[in-house]
């Protein structure tokens, strides 16, 4: 009887080991994992953060420069609408100002931060910036396109054998002004727009970047362990884009006292250059 039970521990003791080891290495491959994972998750956040001051910073030097050309643009309207000389054909200009593109970093949109609400803004930061920077590209060619027009019009005029200066005048100081008023409103909506989200995108982020930002996670998108009295009000705090709007309404504040401080030190930085 005891040789049997000898014989039954000895195959079960071979055969458990090697089943033990298995076990623990999965478990030591776990551990790893999820320690690379939180590292990895860990720098995503700290290169968001990076990434979106930049692309912040970028902004509102541009939004600036657009701002102080148009109100130079405007001064030329007005000396260019104060002309009464008959013959006097408008060639008058000033320069588009150099500007460089918002950064952007191009691998943000992939960070896997575990966050529905930041991935998206991330998406949508990207796009801004993206189409910042063409808009901005096209301005340039546009502005240049229509002193060319002008040049051109003032040739065929003079060609008349009864040339209107004054109806070229006229007619370039509105173009000038459309250009204008097309820059304000790509300011005031669009870089405005993106400023914001940005700005969410940041706040967002220094949260989960925190000692309890898992906590925060949770709180604000985490739908395991809640309860939920029925799948309407799952569905409504659940990853979509009505959650998205509900975060929006958690960080509004935070948000608003960051660009009204942003603002703040922008146009005191504006002041100091003038």
């Amino acid at each position: 009887m005891e040789d049997f039970i000898n014989k039954w521990q000895a195959l079960i003791g071979s055969a458990l080991g090697p089943f033990l080891a298995v076990v623990l290495s999965a478990i030591g491959f776990w551990i790893k994992s999820a320690i690379e994972e939180k590292k990895e998750r860990k720098e995503f956040l700290r290169r968001i953060e990076i990434s979106v001051t930049r692309s912040l910073d970028d902004t509102y030097k541009t939004r600036q420069k657009l701002q102080f050309f148009v109100s130079r643009l405007r001064t030329l309207i007005t000396e260019i609408r104060a002309i009464t000389d008959p013959r006097h054909f408008s060639l008058e200009s000033i320069n588009f100002p150099t500007m460089r593109d918002a950064y952007r970093d191009i691998e943000a949109p992939n960070f896997k931060v575990k966050s529905y609400f930041l991935h998206n803004k991330l998406l949508w930061v990207y796009a801004v910036i993206k189409e910042t920077n063409e808009t901005v590209a096209s301005l340039k060619n546009d502005f240049s396109e229509l002193q060319r027009k002008n040049e051109l019009h003032i040739v065929l005029m003079r060609q008349n054998q009864t040339p209107n200066a004054n109806l070229q005048r006229t007619e370039y100081a509105d173009n000038l002004e459309s250009f204008a008023n097309a820059i304000d409103d790509f300011v005031s909506r669009f870089i405005k727009q993106g400023i914001e989200i940005m700005t969410q995108v940041k706040i967002y982020n220094d949260c989960l970047r925190k000692k309890h930002g898992h906590w925060f996670l949770w709180k604000h998108e985490g739908t395991k362990y809640k309860y939920f009295r029925n799948k309407a009000e799952q569905k409504a705090f659940a990853r979509n884009l009505d959650s998205l709007d509900r975060i929006d309404k958690v960080i509004q504040k935070e948000v608003e006292s960051s660009i009204a401080e942003a603002e703040a030190r922008a146009q005191t930085l504006a002041q100091e250059r003038t």
